[in-house]
């Protein structure tokens, strides 16, 4: 059984990394390494804290908390994937954290763009349009939670070619959007401890 747990060990810390490098591969992360029934983040939350499983927690309860309340609360979970209340506090402060960085820091990232772009008028009725489109496109409605760890999809492929997902955004715009919001999700990985409790 150790051997086993070991190699079980093994799929799960590549599934959660400890560091932002490992976040940013293109192999399965998250609940769906697990064979047959995908479970529920909150199960996997809940598994990992009974394992004491550390170094997999801070994305454990990012990948839980990430779709939002209801989620987290839903009273038509199983057993297991009904978070106990100390938990259930520390993932929904840590939600509401995340979520409050996400949208400051993304506000603050598209003005300074807009405002800075030589293409348009800062003030024009084009740069407020392209502010909400970025930001819808970037934070999303509050009730599902938080995509600060997502990388945007700023480029969408059409027959083999990219192309802006939003009209009359020039590429430079984009390309500095690209760049802050790697910033941004560094700084979010790096809080994901403090921001759950785990370092209390």
């Amino acid at each position: 059984m150790p051997a086993i747990r070991s190699q079980i060990l093994e799929v799960v810390r590549d599934a959660y990394p400890e560091t932002f490098e490992g976040l940013e591969t293109s192999r399965p992360l998250g609940e769906g390494i697990f064979s047959g029934r995908v479970p529920h983040p909150n199960e996997v939350l809940n598994l990992f804290v009974q394992q004491e499983l550390t170094s997999a927690l801070p994305m454990a309860y990012y990948m839980a908390a990430k779709r939002g309340l209801n989620s987290l609360m839903d009273r038509h979970l199983p057993r297991n994937a009904t978070l106990p209340l100390e938990i259930l506090q520390f993932a929904t402060g840590g939600l509401m954290r995340l979520r409050e960085l996400e949208l400051n820091k993304t506000h603050d990232m598209i003005l300074e763009q807009i405002v800075n772009c030589p293409s348009r008028a800062p003030t024009g009725p084009t740069a407020l349009a392209t502010y909400h489109q970025v930001f819808d496109r970037i934070v999303g409605p509050s009730q599902f939670g938080t995509k600060v760890l997502q990388v945007p999809e700023f480029y969408e492929d059409r027959g083999g070619e990219h192309h802006c997902t939003d009209p009359g955004i020039c590429s430079g715009c984009v390309e500095r959007w690209e760049a802050k919001h790697m910033e941004l999700r560094k700084k979010a990985w790096a809080a994901l401890p403090d921001v759950f409790g785990l370092n209390s």
